[in-house]
């Protein structure tokens, strides 16, 4: 009886350990080198994706790729538009007022200095030439015209101060007024994103619930909504769960498959594991470790980054 369960227990153990376990991967091709368009930041803070080209489709350099929303845009390069003509009048409405301030204050300022001059030659004359009545009366006229001299002169000191002053402050509000049109001008043109590179057009992925971008959409700044990828340094990659995380290596290999070549299989090895998980909401409440794959590109499939690959690993630890 003991002989037999021996041999039972020893027919099991060899049937578990004849069957190779196994677990499979699913991932996406990615490019090293992408063109990506992100939403830009806008004073709303959203921005709705106006048109987009249409995915899968060849963008050649200097296309246009995507176009964000920019009627609030366009509507405050107007006003500052408006603004910036309105300041330019005011100082030429400024310079011609304070001009003719100075023109008046230095023509005062001549004036009374002439007068000064005839009211010193009056006071010079002796007292013996004059009745005492005079000679004090053009003393005293002497420093009224010494006095309204000098007002004189410190008036034109202020008008001229008061027009470098008025002229300075409406040159910084024109300077003002170009930055802030220069910046929405500037912002504008990021409503507008063209191509860099010349290849096809790969829409992204909303961040929240994982499904494509679309025109019409309302995305939030540094969201990705478009790529150009690069058919150069084309890898694989996947998402493992923490549960089979253990059963990756580096340098561990698997067999390829594509979805859209489904006959052909290849090989791939594993050159970079995240040590830090991250969580995925739309996949559930466990946490992922990202992974990347390199693999020897087929001339005879026509690959593309964002195709989907599955991966399988034969012999993994199954617990």
């Amino acid at each position: 009886m003991r002989s037999c369960l021996t041999f039972f227990l020893l027919l099991l153990a060899a049937n578990v350990y004849a069957t190779p376990s196994y677990f499979i991967l699913s991932g996406q091709i990615k490019a090293s080198e992408n063109q990506a368009f992100y939403a830009p930041k806008t004073d709303t803070w959203r921005v709705q994706v106006q048109w987009m080209i249409p995915e899968g489709e060849v963008a050649n350099k200097g296309d246009l790729v995507v176009v964000f929303d920019s009627g609030s845009m366009q509507s405050l390069i107007e006003q500052e538009e408006v603004s910036l003509i309105a300041a330019k009048e005011e100082l030429h409405r400024l310079e011609r007022s304070h001009g003719q301030s100075i023109l008046e204050a230095t023509y005062k300022q001549k004036k009374t200095a002439l007068l000064l001059e005839k009211a010193r030659i009056d006071a010079g004359i002796s007292s013996e030439h004059l009745s005492q009545y005079d000679f004090e009366k053009n003393q005293l006229e002497l420093e009224k015209a010494v006095v309204n001299n000098s007002k004189a002169i410190e008036n034109l000191k202020q008008v001229k101060v008061a027009a470098t002053v008025a002229k300075k402050k409406q040159e910084l509000k024109i300077l003002q007024h170009q930055n802030k049109l220069t910046y929405h001008q500037n912002k504008l043109k990021n409503m507008s994103l063209r191509a860099q590179r010349t290849g096809p057009v790969l829409y992204g992925n909303h961040p929240w619930n994982g499904e494509k971008v679309f025109v019409g959409m309302t995305a939030q700044p540094s969201w990705k909504i478009a790529e150009i990828p690069s058919m150069n340094g084309l890898f694989i990659e996947a998402w493992v769960h923490e549960v089979d995380y253990k059963n990756l290596q580096l340098n561990q290999v698997a067999k390829l498959s594509f979805d859209a070549f489904p006959d052909i299989e290849l090989t791939a090895e594993l050159v970079e594991i995240s040590t830090q998980p991250e969580k995925k909401k739309e996949w559930g409440k466990g946490v992922y470790y990202r992974t990347v794959f390199d693999f020897e590109v087929n001339e005879k499939m026509t690959l593309l980054p964002g195709m989907s690959a599955q991966l399988e690993f034969a012999g993994a630890a199954d617990e």
